[in-house]
């Protein structure tokens, strides 16, 4: 959600046009008699909710090396392109989930491969600019995983989302470290082939 769909500019003009006139908000019991912000904020949190339908349209991962992707150097993916491709599940915990979760992706050796990219690490970068180092090894012996969905559930920023790299760490005991932790980067939007 923008924050010019829910707020009004500095003039003192709305931004967003009456929600009385929108798709049948205003006759919802109680809308009609609500302040005329609060029908907006009603609507733009609504809308919100459409969000993971429109992720599959969404560029939501862009991944560098040189010389990969036919000497482009770069390639772009879609929701649905990168579930295109063949999947995995892992199921395991993380240090930031209750209990063990299904999560699926494509395998990072699978995506690695499909493009062509032959490096030592990747460099994985989140939302907020936060980021890791992955060794490529790791995903070369391990399941490791961009993970799209969580419990058959399209992973979205409020869970992680839209990727979020995890690690078989139910399955190999061993890599249930702060190290292999610090690789399992969550709303990740980028992959840099080094």
């Amino acid at each position: 959600c923008l924050e010019q769909d829910i707020f009004p500019s500095h003039q003192g003009v709305a931004i967003m046009p009456s929600v009385t006139r929108m798709s049948g908000v205003a006759s919802m019991p109680g809308v009609a008699t609500m302040p005329r912000w609060a029908r907006a904020l009603l609507l733009a949190l609504l809308s919100c909710l459409v969000l993971p339908a429109q992720a599959a349209d969404s560029i939501i991962l862009t991944v560098k090396a040189a010389g990969c992707c036919a000497s482009k150097g770069e390639q772009t993916f879609t929701l649905a392109q990168l579930e295109a491709l063949p999947q995995t599940t892992v199921t395991t915990t993380t240090p930031w989930t209750n209990g063990k979760h299904s999560y699926q992706g494509v395998r990072l050796s699978v995506l690695l491969d499909k493009l062509g990219i032959t490096a030592n690490t990747v460099k994985a970068t989140a939302l907020n600019a936060y980021w890791s180092k992955l060794p490529v090894d790791d995903a070369r012996k391990y399941p490791v995983i961009l993970a799209t969905r969580q419990d058959g559930q399209v992973l979205t920023r409020r869970n992680k989302g839209p990727i979020f790299i995890i690690y078989p760490l139910s399955d190999f005991p061993d890599l249930d470290q702060e190290r292999t932790h610090s690789f399992m980067v969550w709303q990740t939007i980028r992959l840099d082939a080094e």
